[in-house]
């Protein structure tokens, strides 16, 4: 299956990109509406930034879709490449003396962005220390084995989400060890509290700060970032010390909603956020 990926990303990063812009460019919005993900990501654009009007969220939403495609590219990119070229890849990491401190013999709790590819940031932070982690099952299972076994590389470890998940990265937590999680999808019931994001209600994952909390661990928000006149960048941040409240959720989403500000686009949009709301019984993505 890896060599099915790197055929499928034989191009480098930079020329694949080229040929999105160059794509994307001359592509009229009205080619896009009728794709699921695109309709999805400009919904949650338009509950994100409502004082934008029509124009600005098309554009913004043309901007974002082409850069969810290029998160795809970097995925299989990945999976098809050794760590080594992931970290040659990396071009500067934001902050690492938050990563490298405290040391290897504290635990730390990793809560992962999805600005652009899990994967790419996943690997790179993988090949810097092993860590047990949440993994959300893939519905094919060729693709899940895959997908595991690789993220298992390095002395790693993948537990699904799930209570007997939850006990395991608490207990590498109490033995010093790392933890990384995405805490920006919507949760399995029980496993969430409502917040707000964006100013809107929002089902969000309570796991990280509820660890960060119970377990006394230092907690970083992490995601993955593109310059053009860089290359890919990784970065860390120390957020708020109210994360360790009992408001950590919303502390958390806040501290989200701010790195994503920074460049919405390459935030990926296409996840249905605001599906499992408490006052609304209709799917707000079929108005």
């Amino acid at each position: 299956m890896k060599i099915i990926f790197y055929i499928f990303t034989v191009y480098p990063l930079r020329f694949a990109f080229l040929v999105l812009d160059i794509a994307f460019k001359v592509m009229p919005v009205r080619a896009l509406k009728p794709l699921s993900p695109f309709r999805v990501t400009r919904k949650n654009l338009s509950i994100a930034f409502a004082d934008l009007d029509d124009q600005a969220l098309d554009l913004l939403a043309k901007e974002s879709y082409k850069e969810t495609l290029k998160s795809i590219y970097e995925t299989l990119y990945t999976w098809s490449r050794s760590h080594q070229k992931i970290i040659y890849q990396t071009k500067r990491i934001n902050n690492r003396f938050l990563f490298n401190n405290p040391d290897q013999e504290e635990g730390l709790i990793i809560c992962g962005l999805h600005n652009r590819s899990i994967d790419f940031m996943l690997r790179w932070i993988s090949s810097q220390r092993s860590h047990t982690s949440l993994y959300k099952k893939i519905k094919s299972k060729p693709l899940n084995s895959f997908v595991k076994k690789f993220r298992e590389e390095g002395s790693c470890k993948m537990v699904e989400t799930g209570i007997g998940g939850v006990k395991s990265i608490l207990a590498s937590l109490e033995n010093n060890q790392m933890t990384c999680m995405a805490s920006d999808q919507v949760p399995a019931r029980g496993l969430g509290v409502y917040s707000k994001f964006f100013g809107h209600e929002c089902y969000s994952f309570a796991l990280a700060p509820k660890l960060a909390k119970k377990s006394n661990k230092q907690i970083l928000l992490s995601y993955l970032s593109y310059e053009k006149d860089i290359g890919h960048i990784i970065n860390f941040k120390k957020p708020s010390q109210e994360i360790y409240s009992d408001n950590g959720v919303d502390v958390m989403n806040l501290e989200m909603e701010h790195e994503i500000k920074k460049s919405p686009a390459e935030y990926s949009w296409e996840y249905k956020k605001f599906r499992r709301l408490s006052q609304e019984p209709k799917d707000i993505y079929k108005t």
